[in-house]
C-alpha cells in the first residue's frame, strides 16, 4: 500500500484494543477507502468481517452481511431478517475483540433512511458492552455526513472518530512511481492529482503523453467518463454542475461570470457552489491576507480540470477514435496548464511541517492587476512569506526576486514591524545572482521540483 501512514496509524490505534470502537471512514470515490481499510484489518490480531453494501435494501444485505460472518467463522449461515438479527448472531459466536467493516455504508442509507436508527439500536442495545468494534464506510460524502455524522442523525454521539480521507499531496504521489523525477511527477500530478485509483491507471514504465492517450483519451478506458459518474453518484442534477465545472475550468471564476456562462442567474447559483465546496471539488478563493473579502472560484481537483480542459471540449473526435490530435495538442499546452498546478504544490510544500517558515495560512494575494503565487501569514510571529512560482524552461533570473520585493509594501497585512521572507519556486532553478542572494540573505529560499519531494519525505520521516 502506497504511504497513508497517518490514516492507518489512526485505524490502528483505534481497532488495536479492546474496547468497543464506532468509526466512521468516509471520501469520494476512488479515494483509497477501501485499499486502506483492508490493509489494517489484514494486519490486526483480532477476528475481522469485511462486508460490502449494496444498493438491495436492509433485507437482502443483512443476509449477505450474516452469510459473510458465519464464513468467516466456518459457521452454519443463520436465518435473519435485518441488520439486527445479523448483529445478534455475531455476538453469540464471537468472545472476545473483534471488528466488522461495512463498505458503502451511504448505499443502505440512500435506500431506507431508517437505516441510522437500525443501527443506533444496535450500538446502543447490543455492541456497547462488547468488544466488538464497527467501521462504516461510504463514497456518497453527503449522504455520510447528512445520515451518519449530523446533529440530525440517530448515530449523533455514537461514533468514537471519524476521518474524511483526501486525495494524496504530491509527496504522497511519488510512491506510484518510483523512478519518475520529480519534474516528471508534478506533470503526472497535474493530470491525475491525488485519487490513487486513478494513479494506478498510468504505467510507470512509458510516457505521460502515451499515458493520457491510452487511458484517458481512449473511449471506454477507466478515466474517460470518470467525472460524469463522479457527479452522478454525490449530485442530483449532474447536468448543471457539469456546466459549472465547465464554465470554471474555462476561465470564469466569479459568480457573475459563472453565470453568464451558463446562463442562469447569479442568485441561483449559491446552493450549487456549496455543494460542489463541500465536496472539495470547487473552493472558494479570497486574497490570503483578506480571507472575508470578495472571492473567486476555482477546482481545486487536478483530474477534473485536466479534464474539462481536455477531454470534454473534444469528445466529439474522440468518440470517434480520433485520439491522437487531441494528444498533440495536449503536449504542445501542457506546460501552460503544468504550471497551475505547480503553484499548488508550491503552496503544499509551505503547509508541510518541514518547510522553513512557519505559516498558519497559505494562498494567494491579487489586487488589481497585481498577483502574488503564494503568500503565508503567521500572525503569532508577524511572518508574511512571499513566494514566486516558474514553470518555464530557462532558470529565475534576479528580476523574479527584484519584482517580488518591489510588491512588498501593497500587501495590506500588519504593520512596519512584521518579518518578510521571499521563496522562489522554479522548474529549472536559478541564475548565479538568485543563488547568490540565497547564500548571503537570511530572507530568500529557494525550492527546485527535488526540494520539494525531498521536503515532504523529510517531513514523513
Amino acid at each position: 500500500m502506497v504511504d497513508r501512514t497517518r490514516e492507518q496509524e489512526w485505524l490502528r490505534s483505534h481497532l488495536a484494543g479492546d474496547d468497543h470502537q464506532l468509526l466512521v471512514l468516509y471520501g469520494r470515490r476512488r479515494v483509497g477507502k477501501t485499499t486502506l481499510v483492508g490493509h489494517v484489518l489484514d494486519n490486526l490480531s483480532v477476528p475481522t468481517v469485511y462486508y460490502l453494501c449494496d444498493q438491495r435494501g436492509e433485507k437482502q444485505n443483512a443476509r449477505a452481511f450474516a452469510e459473510r460472518c458465519a464464513e468467516v467463522l466456518d459457521d452454519v449461515t443463520p436465518a435473519v431478517e435485518g441488520f439486527r438479527d445479523a448483529f445478534q448472531y455475531l455476538i453469540g459466536r464471537v468472545d472476545g475483540p473483534a471488528v466488522i467493516a461495512l463498505d458503502e455504508f451511504s448505499y443502505l442509507v440512500a435506500e431506507d433512511d431508517t437505516i441510522p436508527s437500525v443501527f443506533q439500536g444496535i450500538v446502543d442495545e447490543l455492541l456497547q458492552e462488547t468488544q466488538l468494534s464497527l467501521v462504516l464506510l461510504g463514497s456518497s460524502i453527503s449522504m455520510m455526513e447528512e445520515g451518519v455524522l449530523s446533529y440530525e442523525s440517530p448515530l449523533y454521539g455514537r461514533r468514537t472518530g471519524q476521518w474524511r480521507l483526501e486525495p494524496m499531496a504530491l509527496g504522497e504521489v511519488a510512491g506510484f512511481f518510483p523512478e519518475a523525477t520529480p519534474t516528471e511527477l508534478i506533470q503526472v500530478y497535474s493530470v491525475l492529482g491525488g485519487i490513487p485509483a486513478y494513479l494506478e491507471q498510468f504505467d510507470p514504465d512509458i510516457d505521460v503523453a502515451t499515458n493520457i492517450e491510452r487511458h484517458i483519451l481512449s473511449k471506454g478506458s477507466f478515466l474517460y467518463e470518470e467525472p460524469e459518474f463522479l457527479l452522478r453518484q454525490e449530485l442530483r442534477e449532474p447536468a448543471t454542475y457539469m456546466a459549472i465545472l465547465e464554465a470554471i475550468a474555462g476561465g470564469a471564476t466569479r459568480v457573475s461570470e459563472i453565470a453568464g456562462e451558463i446562463d442562469r442567474p447569479a442568485s441561483s447559483l449559491s446552493r450549487y457552489l456549496q455543494n460542489l465546496t463541500r465536496l472539495a471539488l470547487v473552493e472558494r478563493e479570497t486574497p490570503v491576507t483578506d480571507p472575508d473579502g470578495r472571492g473567486v472560484y476555482r477546482l481545486t481537483d487536478q483530474y477534473l480540470r485536466f479534464w474539462f480542459r481536455y477531454v470534454l471540449p473534444n469528445r466529439s473526435s474522440l468518440e470517434q477514435g480520433q485520439t491522437t490530435p487531441v494528444r498533440d495538442a495536449i503536449v504542445d499546452s501542457l506546460p501552460t496548464h503544468v504550471s497551475w498546478t505547480f503553484e499548488d504544490v508550491c503552496r503544499q510544500a509551505v503547509r508541510a511541517p518541514a518547510f522553513p517558515v512557519t505559516c498558519s495560512r497559505v494562498g494567494r494575494w491579487w489586487d488589481g492587476e497585481d498577483e502574488i503565487d503564494v503568500v503565508g501569514v503567521d500572525a503569532g510571529t508577524e511572518t508574511l512569506l512571499l513566494g514566486e512560482c516558474k514553470w518555464t524552461a530557462a532558470p529565475v533570473s534576479s528580476g523574479v526576486l527584484s519584482s517580488l520585493e518591489a510588491l512588498e509594501s501593497t500587501v495590506r497585512w500588519r504593520g512596519d514591524d512584521r518579518t518578510v521572507v521571499y521563496a522562489l519556486f522554479a522548474k529549472r532553478g536559478f541564475d548565479a545572482d538568485v543563488e547568490e542572494a540565497a547564500a548571503t540573505r537570511d530572507d530568500v529560499c529557494l525550492f527546485t521540483p527535488r526540494d520539494l519531494i525531498e521536503l515532504w519525505s523529510s517531513t514523513h520521516e
